[in-house]
């Protein structure tokens, strides 16, 4: 038997949306509303409790104000901008949801440990990347997670709040010792 959807507030959370959420959510995915809703409710809910884990194991930005991720303190969107503390993102819960259902679709995400971002090929005239599953085939997963995921999560992910600066180079001031070319390595060229 698969357990209880328990949503914050309150102890014992284990999703960020009730199953009902979830169904509301996806009757709106053109594509795959009805894939969803051919799910029984225990596969829904086991696919919305694996999703809740996978999330969890994230480094996020600030801090958590309960026993779950979130609601968080110290949290931005991607446009830098404070999120309420006492809330759960929109973008997290839609999150939850779509990695539930591609869970749901291929199951190897539960364990995949892969950071690669399978890079088939890179192009630079006309930019273009083109990313490949272990069989060849194509694919929309970047890392561990499906790239529509990662958009809605990248912004809260603690490695993203170091990027909200800009670049930053290093070793720019160190001396050249082959300098043919007249030109210092700290001017632009």
């Amino acid at each position: 038997m698969v357990s209880t959807l328990v949503p914050p507030p309150g102890p014992g959370i284990n999703t960020y949306v009730t199953r009902a959420e979830a169904d509301l959510y996806m009757a709106d995915s053109f594509g795959q509303s009805a894939l969803w809703a051919a799910l029984t409710n225990d596969q829904k809910d086991q696919a919305l409790l694996t999703a809740f884990k996978l999330l969890d194991r994230q480094v996020w930005q600030g801090e958590a104000t309960g026993e779950a991720d979130f609601p968080r303190t110290g949290l931005t969107d991607c446009a830098g901008l404070a999120v309420d503390d006492s809330t759960v993102p929109d973008d997290i819960e839609s999150a939850q949801i779509e990695l539930a259902f591609a869970i749901t679709q291929n199951p190897g995400l539960v364990t995949s440990t892969s950071t690669d971002d399978n890079t088939k090929r890179l192009k630079a005239g006309s930019a273009e990347i083109e990313f490949f599953n272990r069989d060849g085939s194509p694919s929309q997963v970047i890392g561990r997670f499906p790239a529509n995921v990662m958009e809605l999560i990248h912004c809260f992910l603690a490695s993203y709040a170091g990027a909200l600066g800009g670049a930053e180079s290093f070793g720019t001031e160190c001396p050249e010792t082959f300098d043919v070319d007249g030109f210092d390595r700290n001017e632009p060229f």
